[in-house]
């Protein structure tokens, strides 16, 4: 199993355990909805952050995207247009932002795991925080696909920073005329 697996597998089940005791916290002061929703909005930004990071991006490519998606988790009364946006901003987030080198893998690997993901929450029709908590483990346990589905680009693989091939070609170049003389 490669890194990035394993490590959405951990952070999944960490997210999980976390959601259920903060929104029972959270539902006095805001609301059990509100509450909720904040705390996917959490766990989604906390993914995007690990992506962005396994991918070598800056996290500031994903500051629009999260604002956005807090000022939804906000919004009173759309609960539902809030899920699918948070479905939305992970493809996006995954597939566009932070691993953009396959274009039809990843828009097949997408597809597989979202709505593989999606169809098994709805299957399980969580109601209670316990079998939400249960459900979004389930999720990203379908998510983790997206890395077996999608190789990582070998300069990912191996941790090794992008060279700009003109400093390449220029230390080539050195190298050669510090051997002739």
């Amino acid at each position: 199993m490669n890194s990035q697996a394993r490590g959405t597998i951990d952070y999944g089940l960490i997210s999980a355990a976390v959601v259920w005791p903060s929104a029972t916290l959270l539902a006095v002061a805001l609301g059990s909805t509100t509450a909720f929703k904040l705390m996917l909005w959490a766990s989604m930004a906390g993914y995007a952050v690990l992506l962005a990071h396994w991918s070598k991006k800056p996290k500031a490519v994903l500051i629009f995207l999260l604002a956005l998606l807090l000022g939804s988790a906000l919004w009173p009364g759309i609960r539902g247009a809030f899920f699918f946006m948070l479905l939305g901003a992970l493809s996006w987030i995954r597939s566009g932002i932070c691993f953009s080198q396959t274009p039809f893998r990843a828009l097949v690997a997408e597809t597989i795991t979202i709505f593989g993901g999606a169809g098994l929450v709805s299957a399980l029709s969580p109601h209670t925080a316990v079998t939400w908590s249960l459900a979004i483990w389930l999720f990203v346990l379908v998510q983790s696909l997206y890395f077996f589905l999608v190789p990582l680009p070998l300069r990912l693989k191996e941790n090794v920073p992008f060279e700009d091939p003109f400093e390449r070609a220029r230390r080539h170049v050195q190298r050669i005329l510090d051997d002739s003389c």
